[in-house]
This record gives structure tokens, sequence and C-alpha cells, in this order.
């Protein structure tokens, strides 16, 4: 569903929000001149006129009258199609008719030809995953959960409410675009005009997480939920790349974003919930394009389309009705994108492309939501009879039959080393899910210390700590392997829960003082928001110590995030610091906050 707003939603949402004042509110560029004057085009002509590169083409999925509005789908460990149909919008939460359909057997024309209703009663849902024996469905005001038994196609009982209080003010915001994360988490994003207030059902104000702009996140295991990084505009969607360094897209706003745990980023409105954030990280892009409203989310791993787009980042834009593709580099600590020739040019402008994914033979999903405008105007020209799935097809691939709830453990290990990173996500979660055994950790910890690619290596670290496999001393072993993603990855998941072992962290000030890598110390940062604030001080005295992370993209900020805290509970060892740092913006930081905190302790 198009994430633009229009001027008169903002000015609604301004007068609900109380992060932002009416001084801050500035109309947007009026978004009606896109609408489509060209009629319709028939689905099954759609695909012949799309402009691809050379070598692809495109297949026609489900279409109107199968489908409908497909606001967000995910592919199951099968390769079939779960894709909820949202015609309740714009109203929220709306009428309880809303489907879930499975679509599966696609021919060799692309075409599926079966299609069931899992269930028809959902209000307004934007998000959907499946795992850990179920669905999700983000459904405002809830994340739902649907149980489901083994080789059925519909649920085994009532879906039950997993959190509450998503908010609904803009509903092109609300929670959407899932994801399982390499950590086993499953990942979300939500907008910056909705508000919301999110706990366990019942939960009490103390106990629940306020958040608009942001990706969060929910361990399905661990019930545990949190905001992984905050600020932006409407994002729609995150995925992450071989070395798992996660983007996401804007809108409104700059459009790309590295998406860092624990940062905090340029907002399209309003204040950051720390008031002494001082300032925020920006976008990682240096351009801008012809609109500002995009959704989706896919670095290409699925190791069938040619070399030069693995690791290239694919969005849509909803008012140029494209799909875009950026290419991600290296810079200091972080990413820097850069344009590449636009991918997919649909050639008629009732195209609304969502959210690309690659499935088991390589190619490329697309849900097409397909309107004659692209945004909030929509609630001026209401038909909810229009809707596409395509497939985006490089060369003569054949579908491709796997179940891989059938495979093996052994064979789940060896899935992590395949070229189609698909078959690596669903086996990591399956592995998850049949939870911690002996044979399976000792394999996985095996690539970590044997294989020579660290995106192997990255991947059995990833699956080990889904089954508790990443043991004391085989964190210790990989802080110090000459990978710099893998030492970096090591750090976030011995701090997961905000606990590492005295060892580790003691090796973590280590690697703070004297470990070359800009990347590993940005990780550090940001693992150090999340241990104890009295703990922090060596490794922050560390970090503000190297002076040529000074013009980092991210590291003086980042730093300053988990500095911030110490420094205002202790304004003496924040002294301590400030004669310490070498990096300017830090310093300024400390200041201001000694400063801040001296005169709160006078009054």
């Amino acid at each position: 569903m198009p994430p633009l707003k229009t001027s008169a939603l903002l000015l609604a949402a301004v007068c609900t929000s109380s992060l932002l004042s009416a001084a801050e509110y500035k109309p947007l560029e009026d978004p009606r001149r896109p609408i489509a004057t060209t009629k319709s085009v028939p689905p099954n002509e759609a695909p012949a006129k799309m402009t691809l590169p050379p070598g692809f083409h495109a297949q026609l999925v489900a279409s109107e009258p199968d489908i409908v509005q497909p606001v967000a789908y995910t592919i199951d460990d099968r390769g079939r199609l779960w894709v909820i149909q949202n015609t309740n919008y714009p109203v929220c939460p709306g009428e309880p008719k809303d489907k879930i359909i499975i679509f599966e057997d696609f021919g060799p024309d692309g075409k599926a030809r079966k299609s069931t209703v899992f269930y028809d009663k959902l209000t307004f849902a934007t998000g959907i995953a499946v795992g850990h024996g179920g669905v999700w469905v983000g459904a405002p005001p809830n994340l739902l959960f649907f149980p489901v038994k083994d080789g059925e196609d519909k649920p085994a009982g009532e879906p039950q409410v997993v959190l509450d209080g998503w908010g609904n003010e803009d509903t092109h915001e609300t929670l959407n675009d899932f994801t399982w994360g390499p950590d086993g988490w499953l990942y979300g994003t939500q907008g910056i005009f909705t508000f919301s207030n999110v706990g366990k059902p019942g939960a009490p104000a103390s106990e629940r997480q306020k958040l608009d702009a942001c990706v969060w996140r929910y361990h399905p295991l661990k019930k545990k939920f949190e905001v992984y990084s905050e600020g932006a505009s409407n994002q729609w969607g995150v995925d992450w790349n071989d070395w798992g360094q996660a983007c996401f897209e804007a809108c409104v706003i700059p459009h790309m974003w590295q998406c860092i745990q624990g940062a905090r980023y340029q907002r399209q409105a309003g204040q950051h919930p720390n008031k002494f954030t001082y300032e925020d990280i920006k976008t990682i892009a240096d351009f801008e394009y012809e609109k500002r409203a995009y959704c989706g989310a896919m670095f290409y791993l699925g190791g069938q389309w040619p070399a030069e787009y693995r690791n290239t980042f694919f969005f849509n834009d909803i008012h140029m009705s494209k799909m875009r593709n950026e290419k991600i580099v290296r810079e200091g600590s972080g990413l820097k994108s850069e344009r590449r020739p636009d991918f997919l040019v649909p050639n008629d402008p009732w195209y609304r492309g969502l959210s690309p994914q690659y499935g088991p033979d390589g190619s490329v999903f697309v849900n097409d939501w397909y309107d004659k405008v692209p945004c909030h105007q929509q609630r001026d020209y209401t038909d909810r009879s229009n809707g596409r799935i395509y497939k985006l097809v490089y060369g003569d691939v054949k579908p491709v039959q796997v179940d891989l709830q059938k495979a093996t453990d052994a064979e789940l290990v060896q899935d992590q080393l395949n070229a189609n990173d698909w078959y690596v996500r669903h086996a990591r979660r399956i592995l998850q899910e049949r939870g911690p055994k002996p044979e399976v950790q000792e394999a996985l910890a095996k690539i970590v210390r044997e294989n020579p690619d660290e995106t192997r290596q990255l991947r059995a670290l990833w699956a080990l700590h889904g089954i508790n496999g990443l043991t004391e001393s085989l964190a210790l072993e990989s802080l110090k392997s000459a990978h710099e993603y893998l030492r970096a990855w090591t750090i976030q998941l011995v701090c997961e829960d905000g606990t590492p072992s005295a060892p580790l962290l003691a090796e973590m000030a280590r690697l703070a003082k004297e470990d070359p890598s800009p990347v590993v110390r940005l990780y550090l940062a940001s693992a150090t928001q999340r241990i104890d604030v009295a703990k922090r001080w060596p490794i922050l005295t560390a970090l503000v110590s190297h002076a040529d992370d000074a013009n980092d993209h991210n590291l003086p900020l980042m730093i300053w995030y988990a500095a911030e805290p110490a420094v205002g509970a202790d304004i003496a060892k924040g002294a301590e610091l400030l004669a310490n740092c070498r990096i300017p913006k830090i310093q300024e930081f400390i200041s201001r906050r000694i400063a801040a905190a001296a005169t709160a302790n006078a009054q």
C-alpha cells in the first residue's frame, strides 16, 4: 500500500502527536499530480509491457479476481506464497472480511495453479511471516499468531494476540513487511505518523514500548519486543546483505539508510525520545529521485541472477511506478549507496509495486497493489478490485519443488552453504524451531572455525546463536578472527541480552582500543548501549580515543548514544572521558551533557 501522506493527513497527524508541534509541520508537494490518465492494462498483457535488463522477463503469478490489493506476502518453506489482501483500506480496522490466500503449484509460465484461503476474517493487516508453528500477522492494534498443524492449510484455532497497542493514525504507516532476521528475531517497520504503545495484552504502561518511526523486532522464543533503531519517516521493509549489513528505504526524507542497532536517524518530524541525542544519523545516499515514496527492501542473494546484482538493493518507487536498484558499497564503518539503472519499468502508471522477495529458484516475486492513484488520495478514488503478483525471471528457470521441513538436520546445516540465501534463511529458522542439538551445534561450529569464506562463517554463527550454541569459548575465538564482520557480529550476539560475561567484556574493551576495523568499533558502540551503564566505561574510554573516527558517518554519534547515559549518571567519570576523548563532536556533547546534569543536580 503506497506510503506517502497528503498535507491534510499530515496536519491531522500533527494534531494527535505529542512529538510534533504545529510549527514543525511542513506541507508536502501535492502528490495528486501522478494520477494515471491511461486505462489499466489487462493482467495477461502486463508482463510483456515491462522493460527489464537483457535476459530478464516477467511472469504473471496471480491477479484479479483471484487476488486483490495484495498488501503483503511471505514465502513458506515449500516456496508457496502467503498473501494478505487488504480491501479495508483506508478504514482501519474495518470489517473482518480480508483474506490470507496461499498460492502454489506454479507452472512453467509462473502462473499459480492452486490457491487456498487460509483465513477470511482479517481486518486491516499489512505484515505476514510464517514460522515457529504458525503464521504471524500484523493487524492494528495487534500482532497476531495463528497456530497451524503440520500438513494443514487452516488455523488450528483462533488467532492469539501476541502484542497489542499498535496505532493506526496513518494507515500507510502501521506495522509492516515482516522479515526473519539473521539473529532469529522477527523484524518489522513502522512509520512516523502512527503512534504505538506496544506490550503484551494487559501489560501496564510501565511494561510497554512507545514508538513511532522505527525498525522493531520480536523474539518468538524469548517473547521479547524492542525497538532496534529509531527515527526516519515511513520505512516499509528491511533486509540484510551477505555480511549481515542491513538497509531500509524511507519516504519524503532522503530515501536510503543503513539499519544499525541502536541508531537514531533523521526524523521527518518530531523529536527523538532521548532529548540528549543532540544529533542524528543521516542518509547513506548523495542523490535523490524525482519523487519520494518508496516500498520494499531486498538485497538480492538469490544466487541465480548475474553476479552484478548480488548484494545490490531493490525497492519500489510508488509515484514513478518503477523498481529501483542501488549498489551498496563500504565506506568507513558503514555503507554508501550508489545509483544504478532502474531495474523494472512496467510502462504502466497503475503499477504500485511493493515488496520484492527472491524464492527457491532464485527468481524474484513482487506484489503489485495496482491502482490509478499512488497514495492517500486513494480515499477519493476507491477501487479495491485490482491486484497482481509478478515473478521476475532471468533466463530459462524452471519452478523448484522443495519442502525444507522434511530435510534432515544435517541437510539444513549444509544449506547454510547454499548460494541462494532463501535456503540459508529458511534452514536457519527451522533449526531454531527444532531446538538445540549437540551434533548440529558441533557441525555449525566447525563451519565457523574452518570455512575460509567469511559469509559462510557468519551464516553458521547466526544459526548457532539461534540454537543457543554460541558458547563463551567459541565467542572468544571469534573475537580474534581475521574477519572483521565475524568479530563484529559476535559482539552483537553476545550482548543480545545485555549481560556478556566478564571475559567477554574484557575482550570487548581490548577490541575497542586495539581493533583496526571501524566496523568492529561500530558494533561495539551499538552493543555498549545494551550493557549496564556502570560497566561501559572501559569500552567508552577506548572508543573515544580514536581520532581517526572523527569524520566517520556513524561512529561519533553511535559512541555518543552509548556514552550519554553514563555521562549523565556520573559527571566525574564523564569529565575523565572528556579528557581522554579525541573526537571533537563527542567532546562537545560530553560537555553539554555534563552541564545539563550539573544544572539538574543544582535545582
